[in-house]
């Protein structure tokens, strides 16, 4: 032990020169006692913090061998209190500054409990037999997680694992309950797995989510989670109805020609104007790229037809069937998407590290997320919403973000206000914000930046090579590496 640059936990030893070198720190005031067997060369105030820190080093080096259970066996960390859960052969109570070592008198380790730096833990089907054995209602620290912390485990086996992971976990559970007479644990567990399998009763769940999977409609509670974030920020808001000055059928051909060359520029089906004007007005198909072709010109068929771009719909059923007949109308021509379909496993998609709604969770997600939206009130509230909504879940293998753009926009057509274009140049402001409220539930940026998209899009359109010379001095073609949108 190297006493010259003292560490902050100092255990005690078996030999005899490094005893007395403690006992000398001690008399020095240079180390104190700080709970059984433990000294610490740091001030009091940090004593709290450096045993709660290295909590596992101060388990296996005190007491090796034993077996880490309960909550702490499943979360593998002190709980918010600061216990630690050991049985052992005693019942017993240590406690030190930060953290509380609670010994529970019961069967030692089974073969297949797992090591953790030279002490064990229950093993997953153990643990959760534990986590649901009975306890006093007054016990005054909590050995077992709350019951939705395990419908939640339960819900990550059977999304990450499956069903037959599920389903050994219990055989195990049922054998590690036969040899430890632990009957009643396992009732309580099996009740649980069959609810949650949709072959029991979904009464026995507690959670919103597990009974949802209970009935087949799994969601995603993390992204829930987030549009219940983002609709309690719409709700709050004070929106403006403000109507379009902008009305004209020449005015509403070009604007749905700009908005669909823009929508597809960012997805990256980039064209020059020109090719683009070629592709919408004169139906020309470039023989190297049909596919972009059609992308843009499905776009533009949409969002050009008055009587399709205003619709918006009053039931989940109506949004699934819209949200699947537009997809179909922008992604036509490429059947390795599945246009109209939603994705599955083989096609599930990602951009970059993001990861979108799992195909086994999209449909449940899909229709707790829209009970948000009925609950907005119609125009840029709504538009945001839906907007966000579908670019969240990507319920489609591709095409979501140009669905995600009609959608806003046929909630803002529908009330007679100005439709939203996203420039090139205002391409990172968009996906910068939607990555805000995606990844850290930050509601602001996104308000800001429609609000923003909103304004600078309320422009008349009737006269098109007037348009165009004002929304080029204005920078809206240039890359926003290069540039930024002048208001």
């Amino acid at each position: 032990m190297d006493f010259k640059n003292l560490p902050p936990l100092i255990f005690p030893s078996s030999n005899r020169t490094e005893r007395a070198l403690i006992t000398k720190l001690k008399k020095e005031g240079r180390i104190h006692a700080v709970g059984p067997r433990l000294y610490s060369s740091l001030p009091k105030e940090e004593w709290a913090s450096a045993v709660r820190g290295n909590w596992a080093t101060l388990v296996s080096t005190l007491f090796p061998g034993v077996l880490l259970s309960h909550r702490t066996a499943l979360e593998i960390t002190p709980s918010s209190e600061g216990v630690v859960f050991i049985t052992s052969g005693t019942s017993r109570t240590l406690n030190y500054p930060g953290l509380t070592l609670k010994f529970i008198k019961g069967p030692k380790a089974l073969e297949d409990d797992s090591n953790f730096m030279n002490i064990r833990y229950s093993s997953l089907a153990r643990a959760l037999l534990e986590n649901l054995s009975t306890v006093h209602k007054n016990e005054k620290r909590q050995r077992n997680l709350p019951r939705k912390n395990i419908e939640k485990k339960l819900e990550e086996i059977l999304h990450l694992k499956g069903e037959k992971e599920l389903c050994k976990i219990r055989d195990r559970a049922r054998q590690i309950a036969e040899q430890l007479n632990w009957a009643k644990e396992f009732k309580k567990l099996n009740a649980l797995i069959s609810a949650m399998l949709g072959m029991g009763e979904s009464n026995k769940l507690v959670t919103k989510s597990a009974k949802a999977r209970s009935i087949g409609k799994p969601y995603d509670t993390s992204a829930l989670e987030r549009f219940e974030i983002l609709f309690a920020a719409l709700k709050t808001q004070i929106w403006s109805e403000e109507k379009s000055a902008f009305n004209s059928s020449e005015h509403f051909k070009n604007k749905a020609c700009f908005e669909a060359y823009f929508s597809n520029y960012i997805e990256g089906t980039t064209f020059e104007l020109e090719e683009a004007e070629e592709i919408i007005f004169d139906r020309k198909v470039y023989e190297q790229r049909p596919k972009d072709s059609h992308d843009v010109l499905g776009t533009f068929q949409i969002v050009s037809d008055p009587n399709e771009i205003c619709l918006t719909p009053i039931t989940f059923k109506a949004f699934e069937n819209l949200m699947k007949k537009r997809h179909l109308k922008l992604m036509g021509a490429r059947p390795e998407v599945q246009p109209g379909n939603y994705k599955n496993k083989s096609n599930s998609n990602r951009a970059g590290n993001t990861h979108f709604v799992h195909p086994d969770y999209l449909l449940g997600t899909l229709e707790q997320g829209f009970k948000f939206y009925l609950e907005l009130p119609e125009g840029l509230a709504r538009a945001i919403y839906i907007m966000f909504l579908i670019a969240e879940i990507h319920p489609f293998a591709d095409g979501n973000g140009r669905l995600a753009r009609v959608f806003m926009n046929a909630e803002l057509t529908k009330k007679s206000m100005s439709r939203i274009i996203i420039p090139n140049v205002f391409r990172e402001d968009y996906v910068g914000a939607l990555r805000a409220m995606s990844r850290r539930g930050r509601t602001a940026p996104m308000i800001k930046m429609i609000r923003k998209a909103f304004k600078f899009s309320d422009l008349n359109f009737e006269n098109y090579q007037k348009v165009l010379e004002h929304i080029k001095a204005h920078r809206w073609f240039e890359e926003p590496a290069d540039s930024k949108i002048i208001l």
